[in-house]
């Protein structure tokens, strides 16, 4: 039933898988930080650590999301099973596949979704970012995408406990080994668990270049600060209508969750194409690579938040960690 084989809609990569705006008052700290999390994936002695406006909020939101989400399954069950069956009799392969995927503290978990493309997209197992009219994807799967409903399956992640509703998005372990070595503080938005949507996913497109990348880093890192249930709340909303076909800037003005105030601030607006290149043409860097790499592209841009006093205080990187 299960099968690696399918590419992420939220990354726009594919790859052959064997894997308003309120604005807080804290500052973000990159500092020195290590995991003991069993079954983890090795990682440097130093990683990114964002401090979150209120700590206690995500072990409460956490519970709360695995007992919503285990109802919702329930009740969207049926739907599921309809679609599966769809996907298998429109095209050759499994109604669902999983792909491995890089969660909380980076360790890794079996993602599972309805298939959106043909069996076996990527023989040649290279990575390519997805295009507008994707020949890869089935007719179905473009409907799926474009509802959501291909992200049906992972309501199983979030009462299993690697998801969450709301989050940044999880992304291959593959890819973010590529991405961290161009990105300064990629992997600070694994310090939260992954969700189905986020701030990043209902402003901004699909990623197709590194500063696609860069943007939804700098917004991941502002929904990790600022996170609240009201937040929350409004992004699954704005999800819900994103799947009756209402999105973009209606969504986001509706909702009150555009935020390009806060690219604008990093320096990442969409006009902003500095060091805009495809996770083709992306090396895998060395430490030493790396970090003549950094000095000739702009990393993770981080804004400056003004506080309610009108003071300004800027999210701070540690400059002095090595890169991966």
């Amino acid at each position: 039933m299960f099968e690696f084989n399918d590419s992420d809609s939220d990354s726009s990569v594919a790859i052959k898988s064997s894997e308003p705006a309120s604005h807080g008052s804290r500052s973000v700290v990159y500092a020195s930080h290590e995991s003991d999390t069993a079954n983890c994936q090795s990682r440097p002695r130093r990683s990114p650590r964002v401090s979150p406006a209120h700590p206690v909020y995500f072990p409460i939101k956490h519970c709360c999301e695995r007992l919503f989400a285990a109802c919702l399954l329930i009740l969207v069950s049926p739907l599921i099973l309809v679609l599966i069956a769809l996907v298998r009799l429109t095209s050759k392969g499994p109604g669902i596949y999983r792909q491995e995927r890089v969660g909380l503290n980076r360790c890794t978990f079996d993602v599972f979704k309805l298939r959106t493309m043909y069996q076996d997209a990527e023989a040649d197992g290279q990575a390519k970012w997805s295009q507008k009219g994707d020949p890869r994807i089935t007719s179905l799967g473009r409907f799926l995408r474009r509802t959501h409903l291909d992200e049906l399956p992972q309501l199983w992640n979030v009462v299993t406990g690697d998801m969450s509703l709301t989050g940044p998005r999880p992304e291959r372990p593959c890819i973010c080994e590529k991405l961290a070595g161009h990105i300064r503080g990629y992997y600070a938005r694994t310090n939260v668990k992954p969700g189905i949507t986020g701030v990043a996913q209902i402003n901004l497109e699909p990623d197709r270049t590194i500063n696609d990348v860069r943007r939804k880093q700098c917004l991941d890192l502002h929904y990790i600060e600022n996170a609240n249930a009201w937040l929350d709340l409004r992004m699954v909303f704005a999800t819900v209508l994103r799947m009756f076909g209402i999105r973009g800037a209606v969504v986001t003005r509706w909702m009150g969750l555009c935020r390009k105030d806060v690219l604008e601030a990093a320096g990442l607006s969409e006009s902003e194409r500095h060091g805009s290149r495809t996770i083709e043409s992306l090396p895998s860097l060395k430490p030493s690579d790396a970090t003549q790499e950094f000095e000739a592209m702009v990393a993770v841009q981080v804004p400056e938040f003004e506080t309610k006093s009108g003071a300004t205080r800027s999210l701070r990187i540690d400059r002095k960690s090595t890169p991966k």
